[in-house]
């Protein structure tokens, strides 16, 4: 039984590294990621003892309210109008419930396989951002505009998908941190990743993933300084990193216009004149709260939230800085830039509820690893200022990495 425990868990091991290394280059090349869901999936299937499975479900709130939230989306194509785009939807969030309910009803892997994991994925964010930077230079050596390095310019694997790659550096630099911590091994060239991390991550000017971060980093020590001893060296260690952040995030150029227009932004939401308004959140949450009122209870489906949203923003008639003019809100397709009141807005309030119950679950339990509640607290606070799960690279991230870090056993607990 145990030696059958084992292949198992080798199979649901490799299927893993398959899916991280489709995190890595999902954009491009799709066959590991898919590999690794067919993987698990059969690896689930073919290890039978579905008594088992299913009595390991019921006891898993969290496995329940993945299959509850995606079930709502699967309901709410009977009543959504845009059936194509709700059927789109549905099946960009499969992950939601595949990956949870195969992950979090068996043993799936060990503790240091899981740690592999997540080491393995910092890595290749390392490689990411290096990539990344690469291309930005041969771009600037060709073109020599300086705004290859920054923001929407900067991604490549990834392209275009700024907040979703600020997302995945945020995560990757606090596992390299917790390597740093726990482990001697190759402390240099995890700091070295480290630093190239944090770099790319003020290049990219994700101002929801610098906050997270920022917050995250705060509170993380805050507790870690409480319960451990924290020698001057490490001090000296932490000090500077915050120093050096703090420094690039200043005087950076593109990286400094950003946080100029973040001041403009909150002087106009104070009822300040100013002669530009750079973000169209707050109109968007305000006409995005009108038109959950009107349907709390179910929601607009999830084919008609998106459309109905860019229905009503046609009688605002507020002006935003492209970068070069004033265009009215009208010219561009928005979605509802809170997750939270996406999901309201697709499936009602019980799907709002759901969302919710996920991201404050761990934080309820007595044994949640710190990396998990680092990762829940990066999301959900990315998830106030932008519509993380509307595209495949947050949800397939989300729905692993969940399932993952909750079976994630601290040092004390480890087996």
């Amino acid at each position: 039984m145990i030696n059958k425990t084992k292949d198992i868990s080798s199979y649901y091991f490799i299927a893993c590294i398959s899916f991280v290394l489709g995190l890595f280059m999902q954009d491009f090349f799709k066959v590991p990621l898919t590999g690794g869901i067919i993987i698990i999936g059969l690896s689930w299937i073919f290890s039978f003892s579905f008594k088992e499975k299913l009595q390991r479900f019921i006891k898993n709130p969290a496995a329940i309210a993945f299959v509850l939230l995606y079930l709502l989306h699967l309901v709410s194509i009977f009543y959504t109008e845009n059936s194509s785009e709700g059927w789109n939807d549905l099946r960009l969030k499969i992950s939601f419930l595949l990956l949870p309910f195969f992950m979090m009803t068996v043993q799936f892997i060990y503790n240091e396989q899981r740690m592999f994991i997540l080491k393995f994925f910092a890595i290749l964010m390392m490689l990411m951002a290096l990539t990344d930077l690469t291309h930005a230079f041969l771009e600037y050596f060709i073109s020599g505009n300086q705004e290859t390095f920054y923001y929407i310019h900067l991604p490549y694997l990834l392209a275009s998908k700024v907040h979703y790659v600020a997302w995945y550096y945020s995560f990757a630099i606090f596992v390299s941190i917790y390597h740093l911590i726990s482990s001697h091994s190759n402390r240099a060239l995890w700091f070295l990743g480290l630093l190239i991390l944090l770099f790319s991550l003020i290049l990219l000017s994700s101002r929801a993933f610098i906050l997270a971060f920022i917050v995250v980093f705060i509170l993380t020590f805050l507790k870690w300084f409480k319960i451990a001893k924290v020698s001057r060296l490490m001090w000296t260690k932490i000090l500077s990193i915050a120093a050096l952040f703090i420094f690039f995030l200043v005087f950076i150029p593109s990286t400094n216009l950003r946080l100029n227009d973040t001041v403009v932004e909150l002087q106009k939401m104070f009822g300040y004149d100013t002669p530009k308004q750079t973000n169209p959140r707050v109109f968007i949450w305000r006409y995005g709260a009108d038109l959950i009122a009107k349907n709390p209870i179910f929601g607009f489906g999830v084919g008609d939230a998106k459309g109905e949203l860019s229905a009503a923003l046609e009688s605002c008639d507020a002006m935003f800085w492209n970068g070069e003019r004033n265009v009215p809100i009208q010219n561009k397709n928005y979605n509802f830039h809170n997750q939270f009141m996406q999901t309201w807005a697709e499936v009602g309030i019980f799907g709002f509820l759901i969302l919710l119950f996920i991201m404050i679950h761990p934080f309820l339990l007595k044994n949640s690893h710190p990396l998990f509640l680092i990762f829940i607290g990066l999301t959900f606070i990315g998830c106030l200022t932008e519509s993380m799960f509307e595209r495949q690279a947050g949800v397939v991230l989300f729905a692993f990495m969940y399932p993952l870090l909750s079976g994630l056993k601290k040092a004390s607990d480890e087996y």
